[in-house]
């Protein structure tokens, strides 16, 4: 390889550069599933070499999910149209008959993490050495995949970490979110009297609790210590905001039950929206950040 990888970007930009010379096909994609939604992050066709935005990019998506539901090391196809799993697909006739190969991506929890698929215009016969240069491809990027989970995850809770929020506000531009900035009261004072490792329980217990009050779709990062960020894409109505607000500050003040002992804490947070204005979400967490601190020096004068 001639450059670094340094993303899964970087990979899928290698793996698809050395199958386009290795087997000479039509079509080749690599795509990532985070357990909740798919993501094509890069695909080549040698009549259309950026097909992002392309027609193709629907059928891409359709052929995708059969690699992702089925539990074969591989899954080969040599004419799509004669096969039922596929000839229903929608597009699928006006692509026409094409030898279809996909190769699931796992983690090591053996969960699919992704997919690197193949289409090309003629059967395409494989044999044992180019079955296993695919096989060893799959296995390349799910440790990727892995490496970079981890470096955007929270090594205790299992949430986003900063990383990945730095990389939402540069990628998010065009998108419009509410954010909650959530601080645990007090949290200072459960260290000192239980100790760190107590402490440490108690953040998982209250990450679990925040994980069931938003939605998949929400991103839930832990920003610090015990302070911990909500990114909401489509939840602009204020009442809409404020009866999730609610919601999680009453899960919090239910009792924790840790290693025999019952607690009883409380949260303060913050909340800023775009509304339909310009604010970036850097600019929306900083917002959120104040208004939250605004909210406990309030209820310290009270």
């Amino acid at each position: 390889m001639s450059s670094p990888t340094r993303s899964i970007e970087d990979a899928a930009d290698h793996i698809i550069d050395t199958m386009k010379h290795f087997l000479q096909v039509d079509t080749v994609f690599v795509m990532t599933n985070d357990g909740t939604s798919s993501r094509i992050i890069r695909a080549f066709n040698r009549q259309e070499e950026h097909i992002q935005n392309s027609p193709l990019h629907k059928w891409i998506e359709s052929f995708c999910s059969l690699v992702l539901n089925q539990t074969a090391p591989i899954l080969n196809i040599p004419n799509t149209l004669n096969d039922p799993r596929t000839a229903s697909l929608p597009f699928a006739k006006q692509l026409g008959a094409h030898s279809f190969v996909g190769i699931p991506v796992n983690a090591a929890d053996q969960q699919s993490s992704g997919a690197i698929c193949i289409l090309h215009s003629v059967p395409l016969h494989l044999d044992d050495r180019q079955l296993g240069f695919l096989t060893s491809l799959a296995a390349f990027l799910g440790y990727i995949l892995e490496l970079e989970n981890a470096s955007v995850t929270d090594s205790l809770t299992g949430l986003y970490n900063r990383r990945y929020l730095s990389h939402l506000c540069r990628s998010s531009s065009d998108k419009q979110y509410s954010v909650m900035f959530i601080d645990i009261d007090d949290f200072k004072e459960v260290n000192d009297s239980y100790g760190h490792d107590f402490g440490d329980l108690l953040l998982l217990q209250i990450a679990a609790r925040l994980k069931h009050g938003v939605r998949k779709t929400d991103i839930l990062v832990r920003y610090g210590g015990d302070e911990f960020v909500i990114c909401f894409h489509h939840l602009m109505d204020s009442h809409d905001i404020d009866f999730v607000a609610g919601k999680i500050k009453d899960s919090i003040k239910e009792p924790f039950s840790i290693n025999g002992k019952t607690i009883r804490i409380s949260a303060s947070i913050g909340i800023s929206s775009t509304y339909g204005t310009g604010s970036s979400l850097k600019e929306l967490i900083s917002d959120a950040d104040q208004a939250m601190y605004g909210i406990k020096q309030n209820e310290k004068n009270l």
